[in-house]
């Protein structure tokens, strides 16, 4: 939410700086979208916790598999 005042001040200025005004934010947005945001380990967990639930897609194969794999031995 915007401060009452703050658009107050925005209508009693002219033209010309309020597009000063607008070109200065877009440039904020333009600089801010161009950083690369930085994940936290944390967060990638949380964000990765629905694929190594038990019975998802990606652990089904292992889930299904009573083999022990360190009993595994590959001859390849």
């Amino acid at each position: 939410m915007i401060n009452p005042q703050i658009l107050e001040a925005i209508k009693e200025m002219p033209n010309v700086q309020r597009l000063e005004m607008i070109e200065f934010a877009l440039q904020l947005i333009r600089e801010e979208m161009q950083k690369p945001k930085k994940l936290s380990l944390t967060a990638a967990a949380e964000i990765m916790r629905s694929y190594y639930e038990e019975g998802s897609r990606l652990t089904e194969f292992v889930d299904s598999c009573d083999e022990n794999f360190y009993e595994y031995h590959d001859y390849a």
